[in-house]
């Protein structure tokens, strides 16, 4: 994604919050948004219609009233009208993304995400929670993500910064020190 759709989708989420935190959805309107991301995702069709030039306005607006009338709050449905009449609908994961920051932001928890190279079970999960928050003295909300490349063990991004204690970053901080240690350098 580039920059300026990234910077395009935090104004999104942001003008989002604000509605949502006005009307007291602000909660719930987040787990519709996570749903909505993952019905685009399950069903890529829907997107590709919904992103579609020869559709008009009105008829994605039809479409996406038809999928999630009755099934989301009304905030989410016009969110979808939106962006799907003004061809931005790939946006919807990055303001996803961005709304459960700026949420986390507002209840004064902070977001982080930890990479494995292997599912953890729910013991594991657990744990690193409890550790992460005793790290950062303060509520935390994580997000998993396996990435075999890692070889082993864990890297946790919180608060802009990266903690990596994976194999695979270890053995290229282990390689960096090697070539500034090399003679001739």
């Amino acid at each position: 994604m580039r920059k300026t759709e990234t910077g395009a989708a935090r104004r999104y989420a942001r003008a989002l919050l604000d509605l949502a935190l006005a009307s007291g959805e602000a909660e719930g309107l987040r787990a519709e948004l996570q749903r909505a991301v993952s019905v685009l995702e399950q069903h890529a069709e829907l997107g590709v219609a919904l992103g579609h030039p020869a559709l008009t306005a009105d008829k994605k607006r039809r479409l996406v009233e038809a999928v999630w009338e009755g099934r989301g709050r009304p905030l989410l449905v016009r969110l979808l009208v939106l962006l799907a009449g003004r061809n931005r609908l790939r946006l919807l994961p990055a303001i996803n993304k961005a709304y459960g920051q700026a949420w986390n932001q507002h209840r004064g928890v902070l977001s982080a995400e930890v990479a494995s190279a292997m599912a953890l079970d729910e013991g594991q999960a657990s744990a690193i929670h409890a550790a992460v928050e005793r790290l950062a003295g303060k509520p935390v909300e994580l997000s998993y993500r396996v990435e075999p490349g890692l070889l082993g063990s864990l890297r946790l991004s919180l608060a802009g910064r990266v903690y990596d204690g994976s194999l695979r970053g270890r053995l290229q901080l282990l390689r960096q020190r090697l070539l500034e240690e090399a003679p001739g350098r």
